[in-house]
């Protein structure tokens, strides 16, 4: 299996935790901070980091010019990042300081100037095993005074970079490809029940051409969850997904476009289930509230037939949990998970490339395995260049 990855910036959506710290400046003069934390608490920024590293300039700036010179060390820290992964209940893995550069960490602020020289920090590519690992890193880092500078504003004094990982990987075709029918089957789950649950998979449909072109389904005496394309009336370009005993949510995500990679994740809290696509919730229902769901001993994956599914779908990352995951990690987390990530049940990252076994990625769990409508072994074709920034492979060939 071959994977490339790419670093992008970390979008700071991630909200500030702790209040703007400007009111602390104007109250007590003579202070040091690290400038990019425009003096907010809790702040988190970007890096871009490709395939040749990355370089990070950070200043230290004082509240009021000084006449003598004043001395900082910045260095990597993870007490600060511990502290900001407390604060904003996130899991950040701090980047190993093998990998981080900072030369000589000693800052200064000349007298009569209040910002510092920028101070590069050099940045080490992850490694592949990094990048396959699911985890996210960060560098973080804090600042203290060196021998009788001024002292530093409390929450401006520490900094942190995300890193999110984009794979550019490969994905295989199931549904009806060039005349052949290709599902996925796992046999041999552990039969468990799920008084809340997550359901997850990116999905790409070459087409709308019929209804019950079935993404998944468990079924279980008195339990059924089963996600497709189309119902009873077209256009068929919509989901509908149902939970068994007549629950189910009739339409929803009207029209889904052909030729476009969407994370489609249903969330169930005991009371209500949610459909979540891109990250963005598109529709609530109680219909299944009080009920408690049961994982079947067999999954089906594109598993309808060749009669009913005759269109060609691409899929990726395919997960189920048994916790409630929240939209923040719906959306965070939609290209790469950590397998050991509590509550994940099973996760088949269906990126091998080659070969009709897609592994299961949670230690011990059953593989899925691509066959024909008659249960023989098939092996599906394989798309390369999928990748999560949208910018590879989108169109069954």
């Amino acid at each position: 299996m071959k994977i490339k990855y790419t670093l992008l910036a970390l979008a700071a959506s991630t909200a500030l935790l702790a209040s703007c710290q400007d009111a602390k400046l104007s109250s007590k003069s003579d202070r040091a901070y690290i400038a990019q934390t425009a003096t907010q608490a809790g702040r988190i920024g970007s890096i871009t980091l490709g395939e040749d590293g990355a370089s990070i300039d950070l200043n230290v700036r004082l509240s009021d010019v000084q006449t003598g010179d004043q001395s900082y060390t910045l260095e990597l820290s993870q007490e600060a990042l511990d502290q900001y992964n407390k604060r904003n209940k996130t899991s950040y893995t701090l980047l190993p300081a093998a990998q981080v550069t900072i030369p000589g960490s000693e800052v200064v602020i000349k007298a009569g100037s209040v910002f510092s020289d920028p101070l590069t920090v050099k940045l080490k590519p992850l490694t592949t095993e990094q990048s396959k690992s699911g985890k996210k890193y960060a560098v973080a880092f804090r600042l203290t005074p060196k021998g009788g500078s001024l002292p530093v504003v409390e929450g401006a004094d520490t900094y942190v970079y995300g890193i999110k990982t984009v794979t550019v990987t490969t994905a295989p075709i199931l549904g009806t490809y060039r005349g052949q029918y290709y599902k996925a089957k796992a046999v041999g789950l552990p039969v468990v029940e799920l008084p809340r649950f997550t359901v997850e998979m990116r999905v790409n449909m070459n087409g709308f051409r019929r209804n019950n072109q079935a993404l998944f389904g468990s079924f279980h005496s008195g339990s059924e969850i089963y996600m497709r394309f189309g119902d009873a009336n077209p256009p068929y370009n919509y989901l509908n997904i149902k939970f068994g005993a007549g629950g189910q949510i009739d339409r929803t995500f009207d029209g889904a476009q052909p030729n476009t990679w969407y994370h489609i994740a249903l969330v169930y809290d005991g009371a209500q289930a949610r459909l979540y696509v891109n990250g963005a919730l598109i529709t609530t229902t109680d219909k299944p509230a009080g009920r408690v769901f049961t994982l079947a001993e067999t999954l089906h994956i594109a598993g309808s037939g060749m009669t009913w599914f005759v269109n060609s779908c691409m899929f990726s990352e395919l997960r189920i949990w048994n916790v409630v995951r929240t939209p923040e990690q719906l959306k965070d987390n939609e290209y790469v998970v950590d397998p050991s990530t509590p509550g994940l049940l099973h996760y088949w990252r269906m990126d091998e490339g080659q070969g009709r076994e897609f592994a299961n990625s949670v230690k011990g769990m059953p593989p899925l395995k691509v066959m024909d409508g008659y249960d023989k072994d098939q092996t599906p074709v394989w798309v390369s260049n999928v990748r999560s920034d949208g910018q590879g492979t989108t169109r069954v060939p």
